[in-house]
């Protein structure tokens, strides 16, 4: 995702852990990676919370970088293990700049047009790339409507795309390989078209 001035106006010229991972789109593991390594520059205080001070100029700076260089910010092997169970390690992901919901709608009119009317849990499991649990947060908050029948959810194609366009669906931190491929498909076919008029 390219900088954008006015995302990180909002936020103070010293900035904690908190504020700094949600800036940049990272979990809570990889944030205290990027700290603890001296990537991004800090000072701690030696609190037990909030410990960190972090400038905002150099978050921007990371948050630039990062574009440039993202293999350089990926955790080493064995950072993300809790408890002796390992957790893939979630690579930091380029975005393309914000694609406007008009020019995503008809993607996905498209691509869809020829797909099931209904869908139910594991469809868009497999279309999306977000496991069952994934979906049913959505379900359960509300952001994805459905139609139920008996124990078993059903998803009408039209309420997917709704939350396909949304930007819930856009502000998904730990994005898929799927979600993020497809961003990148539709940014540039948009490109595409709109050098072609």
């Amino acid at each position: 995702m390219n900088y954008d001035p006015k995302e990180f106006a909002k936020y103070p010229d010293i900035m904690n852990k908190e504020q700094m991972r949600i800036a940049c789109h990272i979990s809570k593991r990889t944030a205290l990676y990027l700290l603890q390594s001296g990537l991004i520059p800090s000072e701690c205080t030696g609190k037990k919370t909030r410990c960190y001070r972090i400038k905002k100029s150099d978050v921007i700076a990371f948050y630039r970088d990062r574009a440039q260089n993202p293999c350089r910010y990926i955790a080493p092997k064995g950072w993300y293990q809790y408890q002796g169970s390992k957790v893939v390690p979630h690579k930091i992901r380029i975005l393309p700049e914000p694609i406007p919901e008009e020019s995503m709608r008809q993607f996905y009119e498209d691509a869809l047009k020829d797909e099931p009317d209904v869908w139910d849990v594991s469809m868009i499991c497999s279309y999306t790339g977000y496991d069952r649990r994934a979906v049913g947060n959505w379900i359960r908050k509300g952001r994805l409507q459905t139609i139920m029948q008996t124990r078993k959810y059903y998803i009408p194609q039209c309420f997917l795309i709704d939350y396909l366009c949304s930007p819930e669906y856009w502000n998904i931190i730990r994005k898929s390989k799927k979600h993020v491929d497809t961003l990148w498909k539709i940014h540039t076919l948009t490109k595409n078209q709109q050098l072609k008029e």
